[in-house]
């Protein structure tokens, strides 16, 4: 928040039916940091999936979105190494995308939602990557740190900010 001069927004968020759907809990710091800031964008660059039914921020949508289109079984062509969540096997749930084609998801599996790892793909960096830290330190890093390649828009954008979504995009 501090970095984006972000006043809180508190915004009450329904997990219950998304965690239904993808048959675990999600990391609680998400949740927080999703109902801090609401639907948007930060520094007009990442945007956070959450809780909006049919919307574009929506991860439920996004997600169901991905996994209709995966085969079902064997290697996913599209995500191999690894395979889009299914209930009670594990695998990428999307949480953010950005304007640059890249993709942020958390690997579930059978660990603590917390402590999930980070797999991100993107222009510039087709390869997959798996980064080991919350969902909100990834955020923080790509917007403020200029150190945290490839990943960073520090440099391109100096002062972060976190821009709402527009009611339509609800």
């Amino acid at each position: 928040m501090e970095v984006t001069q972000w006043a809180p927004r508190h915004t009450d968020m329904h997990w219950g039916e998304t965690e239904e759907r993808l048959g675990l809990a999600l990391p609680e710091d998400y949740k927080r940091l999703a109902a801090t800031f609401g639907k948007g964008l930060f520094s007009d660059f990442l945007q956070i999936l959450s809780v909006a039914p049919g919307g574009a921020f929506d991860l439920s949508t996004a997600w169901r979105s991905l996994s209709a289109d995966a085969p079902a079984e064997g290697e996913d062509p599209l995500y191999a190494p690894y395979r889009i969540h299914q209930p009670g096997q594990g695998g990428l749930i999307p949480w953010g995308f950005s304007q640059t084609e890249g993709e942020y998801y958390w690997l579930a599996g059978g660990e603590a939602a917390d402590t999930w790892p980070i797999v991100t793909r993107g222009r510039g960096y087709r390869a997959w990557r798996q980064v080991d830290m919350s969902t909100p330190e990834f955020i923080y890093r790509v917007v403020a740190d200029p150190e945290f390649e490839p990943f960073s828009i520090a440099a391109l954008v100096p002062d972060p900010f976190f821009a709402p979504a527009p009611e339509s995009a609800f």
